[in-house]
């Protein structure tokens, strides 16, 4: 089976958890006798795969973060006008016999779409998160939707990260449930260091995430316990937050580390004792498996999808501040609350695989090509 993949984004360039779906889904197919052309923006330099099974094809250049370089660019510009170009690129330059063309979210659906009929393939569309999560469920932006709407119509077959997604695809934009498939995303182990008073938030700075939550927090719990909090990531929410870590009067005890490494990602997850995820509204989740793989104990917000489907973890509304922060302040006074949910929580997570999420992928491919 051929498939010709079309991403955003791609490890070490990624965001999100959409990169980190994309390279451990797309390794695992590899290794299942799947042939995948992944296409991508181009990158400085030229990303090759050391699976003999997956070739990287890169299509046109971008400004766009995480791409974002000097030098000749073919695709360039303001966000919404690189998405545009980069997609008419794909129709283009995407090319050959494939089996079906899989898609991701709503930065490769028109490409997908026109795809569709130019290869005479079926589409696949995998969804991420849609303009409901992204929005924080606040002003939802009809543009967005009418081109999620497009995409999910005209696919095939849709995967969901998750049964929230699901309801969210089948309620907010008309889809018939039976061709939406739910499969959680999975996690690489990360391993563990010796750990620090930390409380940590890592994902992007904006209104989903949730991350005025984790301050309002922080100042809760800093009244009883003394310890840091770490706000990791970036975001067009950064200012705002900085200031109002001011004025809760805790600046002193919160660290802005603004963009991180994958290294220093992964060191942050190691030495923290707790990882919180307060979204407003999160499709799956990839973060909290990454904490818990680095054996630390992590709450998550009830509206994630990974509160569907994983136990060892403490459950909150993101909006119940004063919750959220006494399961702080008892992860942080208990050593056997915490060893327990670290122990539980790793036993756990073997469950969550690159590879189970790539044999659900072939099971969904089966069905239609």
């Amino acid at each position: 089976m051929k498939v010709a993949m079309i991403g955003w984004e791609y490890p070490p360039f990624k965001v999100g958890g959409l990169g980190t779906h994309c390279y451990g889904l797309t390794r695992s197919l590899a290794d299942k006798n799947v042939s995948i052309d992944f296409y991508m923006p181009k990158t400085k330099h030229s990303l090759k795969s050391d699976k003999d099974n997956l070739v990287i094809k890169e299509v046109g250049e971008t400004e766009i973060f995480p791409y974002d370089r000097l030098g000749n660019k073919e695709l360039a510009g303001q966000f919404f006008e690189a998405v545009y170009r980069y997609n008419d690129l794909l129709v283009r330059k995407v090319n050959g016999k494939y089996d079906l063309v899989h898609c991701h979210d709503w930065l490769t659906m028109k490409a997908g779409v026109v795809l569709k009929e130019k290869l005479d393939a079926p589409l696949v569309l995998t969804v991420h998160s849609t303009e409901y999560d992204r929005s924080g469920w606040l002003y939802p932006n009809d543009w967005f939707i009418s081109i999620e709407k497009e995409g999910m119509e005209k696919a095939d077959k849709i995967i969901a990260v998750s049964h929230f997604t699901k309801r969210v695809i089948v309620e907010k934009y008309g889809i018939n449930p039976d061709k939406i498939t739910v499969v959680h995303n999975a996690v690489y182990p990360i391993g563990e260091s010796e750990k620090k008073k930390i409380v940590l938030f890592l994902g992007r700075l904006t209104i989903q995430k949730g991350p005025e939550f984790f301050l309002k927090a922080a100042k809760k719990v800093l009244k009883h316990e003394d310890t840091r909090f770490v706000v990791a990531g970036v975001g067009d929410m950064l200012p705002d937050l900085i200031s109002q870590a001011i004025n809760l009067g805790i600046s002193n005890r919160v660290i802005f580390t603004g963009k991180l490494t994958e290294e220093e990602v992964k060191h942050i997850y190691k030495i923290s004792s707790i990882y919180v995820m307060p979204s407003v509204s999160e499709p799956f989740g990839i973060t909290a498996l990454e904490a818990i793989s680095a054996g630390t104990p992590t709450i998550v917000s009830k509206t994630a999808g990974v509160s569907e489907v994983f136990r060892n973890c403490l459950k909150v509304d993101f909006w119940d501040t004063d919750e959220m922060a006494n399961k702080i302040i008892a992860l942080l006074r208990y050593d056997a609350l915490r060893k327990t949910m670290s122990e539980q929580s790793k036993q756990e997570i073997e469950l969550f695989t690159w590879d189970r999420v790539a044999e659900k992928t072939v099971d969904v491919y089966r069905g239609i090509a």
